[in-house]
């Protein structure tokens, strides 16, 4: 199985389906990460609660509040990894498995500087997303990406 790694000063434009030979497509050695369904597995299970309504109304989603974050929408609908849209910038939700409520959008790349979709960054793991309820930061710790 051999991942397909992109690295060095790359600029992908056009409609490209990147695929690895039974693997994943990295940038450098992290992964990148991938548009899903909020009903896959979360992308990021570490995110800030989202305490909405304040104190002393409980959360909304009731107690604990979900800290589960998937990117839904990518911002890049040309470049692929297999059938799944490269993130390059994208919004976010927060919540629950199948029904997550809080939106939220990706923050440039920190972990990639190089490689890039129309002169954007391609997102990678522990990359960052600001959740606009709480401005909470989620890390999104898995790419999404099914090999």
């Amino acid at each position: 199985m051999a991942d397909l790694v992109l690295k060095g000063l790359l600029n992908l434009k056009g409609m490209l389906t990147l695929k690895g030979t039974g693997g994943k497509v990295k940038v450098g050695t992290a992964e990148a990460l991938v548009e899903v369904l909020p009903t896959a597995p979360p992308q990021c299970t570490s995110a800030p609660p989202v305490l909405l309504p304040p104190p002393p109304a409980p959360p909304a989603q009731g107690p604990p509040p979900p800290t589960t974050a998937w990117v839904v929408n990518s911002f890049n609908k040309t470049v692929k990894a297999g059938s799944q849209n490269i993130v390059a910038g994208g919004m976010v939700m927060q919540g629950l498995t199948g029904a997550p409520i809080w939106p939220g959008m990706m923050q440039p790349s920190m972990g990639n500087p190089t490689v890039t979709i129309n002169n954007v960054a391609i997102n990678v793991q522990n990359d960052m997303a600001a959740i606009f309820p709480s401005g909470g930061m989620a890390t999104f710790s898995q790419s999404g990406q099914v090999p």
